[in-house]
């Protein structure tokens, strides 16, 4: 109860908003992350082709480029590193995952994630 609590504080502290729906172009797949908080919240979408990662950063939704390494995306400003587990359940799903947010100058945070992957 205590990492739930934290891990909303972190998001709130880094004003990574909640995602609004999102409605999916035909043939698109992405994943979409919520935050393991109570009540869970939709904090990232992760889409396939092309590789891009949404986020609400500040009160503004901001699509971030795959970075030079592995799940990270973005650059300078912001840099959004992903770490998660994908599992088929009848469907692919994030059981266990994390979002490394870095800014310059600020503490380096990590929000537990989970998630689903939806297809149009």
């Amino acid at each position: 109860m205590i990492a739930l609590a934290i891990a909303a504080l972190a998001a709130s502290a880094l004003n990574l908003g909640e995602l609004p729906p999102q409605k999916l172009e035909p043939g698109r797949c992405v994943t979409f992350l919520w935050a393991r908080t109570s009540p869970p919240r939709r904090v990232a979408m992760l889409s396939e082709a092309p590789q891009r990662l949404r986020v609400v950063h500040r009160g503004r939704v901001v699509d971030l480029s795959p970075g030079a390494e592995f799940m990270t995306f973005g650059s300078g400003e912001l840099l959004i590193t992903l770490t998660v587990e994908l599992m088929d359940r009848g469907g692919a799903s994030v059981a266990e995952g994390a979002l490394r947010l870095e800014e310059p100058g600020k503490d380096v945070i990590v929000v537990p994630v989970a998630g689903l992957r939806a297809c149009q």
